[in-house]
Order: C-alpha cells, then sequence, then structure tokens
C-alpha cells in the first residue's frame, strides 16, 4: 500500500489524524499555538521516518545484490 504516491500520501493523513484523536484524547491540543506545533513536529516525524525505511531498504536491496553477485553459480566452472 504505501509504495506509491497515493499509498503514502493516505498514510500520512491517516497518521496525522492518529496525532490528532490521540491529542485531543489526552488533552495536549487544547490551544492552536500548540496544536500547530504538535502537528508539525509530527509531520517532520513521519517524514524523516518514512525516508529512513525507504534508504534501509534500498540499503538491503543493493546488499543483497551484492551477495548474490559474490555466490558462484553452479554448473559454471570448468570440468576436469
Amino acid at each position: 500500500m504505501e509504495n506509491g504516491v497515493i499509498g503514502k500520501f493516505i498514510s500520512f493523513w491517516a497518521f496525522m489524524l492518529g496525532v490528532v484523536i490521540f491529542g485531543r484524547l489526552f488533552g495536549f491540543m487544547n490551544e492552536t499555538k500548540q496544536s500547530i506545533f504538535i502537528l508539525l513536529g509530527a509531520a517532520i516525524i513521519f517524514i524523516v521516518w518514512t525516508v529512513g525505511r525507504s534508504k534501509a531498504k534500498q540499503r538491503r536491496e543493493e546488499r543483497e545484490y551484492e551477495e548474490r553477485k559474490k555466490v558462484p553459480q553452479k554448473g559454471k566452472g570448468k570440468r576436469k
């Protein structure tokens, strides 16, 4: 779901909606100024988390590719 732009968009707004609901339930978002800071912080956290996951996935795929390249293939060596 999160692979495309639409998936990331939906995930972002679902996360922000969750932040608003929990903020209201626990009384963190009573004032407008406080709500803005909390929402900006949550947006930054979401973006950093998403970029970090993307970079980790990319590094993992590159490492797996390099490992597959190093493993000798059966049947490709010289016969004695």
